[in-house]
């Protein structure tokens, strides 16, 4: 289960999410559906730890991703955008992925 407790991220002047409370439970399935700027993708990389948040927690399994960052090993990204290698093929990519992180 993630858990996202009173989560504030801002962007200079601009406050992206302000005061978030969310859980999301095991085995189910979540959309985050709004408008371009509304807080989606933000709140996407703020689980993932790609953002540093201003205030609130999220607790993965009941602990805060500040205190445990092994939480990250089990949850996979693919941004609308994707930038990967152009000199490498998906496999040499997927390869790649599976050598840093010691996967068989």
């Amino acid at each position: 289960m993630i858990e996202v407790k009173n989560l504030t991220k801002k962007f200079q002047n601009f406050t992206a999410l302000n005061d978030l409370s969310v859980t999301f439970s095991d085995g189910q399935s979540t959309a985050l559906i709004g408008p371009n700027g509304c807080g989606k993708t933000t709140l996407i990389k703020s689980i993932l730890g790609l953002n540093v948040v201003d205030d609130g927690d999220i607790l993965v399994d009941g602990t805060s991703v500040k205190e445990d960052h092994l939480y990250r090993w089990n949850i996979g990204y693919i941004p609308q955008i994707c930038r990967y290698p152009e000199n490498m093929s998906i496999l040499q990519t997927i390869k790649m992925i599976q050598e840093t992180r010691n996967m068989p």
